[in-house]
């Protein structure tokens, strides 16, 4: 009927994933929340069991970010090379771009220092 129209591709995998990602990253309310919901308002042919799997993979990557960034503060008082955590996080979750490479890492200082827990005796 509409043959003229461009058809919509799906999004990659990786895009997916990516921009998920970035919505676990969200500040202010949806800090930490689960990115079902917003996926589905963004994509809504995914299934439930889909977006549990995105979200799951996504806060496990936002996860595995911080908690080497909060190593590295808390062992040497310094965080990561920018290259330093892009090996670790892209070892496990290889589909990370480099956009969210680096709000992993200006993320994790950034609530590190907020919450102090990086912080060294004197």
């Amino acid at each position: 009927m509409f043959s003229w129209l461009p058809k919509r591709r799906r999004p990659s995998r990786d895009a997916l994933l990516n921009e998920g990602l970035g919505l676990a990253m969200d500040w202010g309310d949806d800090w930490l929340a689960p990115i079902n919901a917003r996926m589905r308002e963004r994509h809504a042919h995914l299934e439930t069991a889909e977006l549990d799997a995105l979200n799951d993979e996504c806060q496990g990557a936002m996860r595995l970010g911080h908690e080497t960034v909060y190593a590295g503060l808390q062992g040497n008082g310094t965080a990561p090379t920018a290259e330093a955590l892009a090996a670790i996080v892209l070892a496990r979750y290889p589909w990370v771009n480099p956009e969210n490479l680096a709000r992993l890492l200006h993320q994790g200082v950034y609530y590190a220092a907020k919450t102090g827990r990086y912080a060294r005796d004197p």
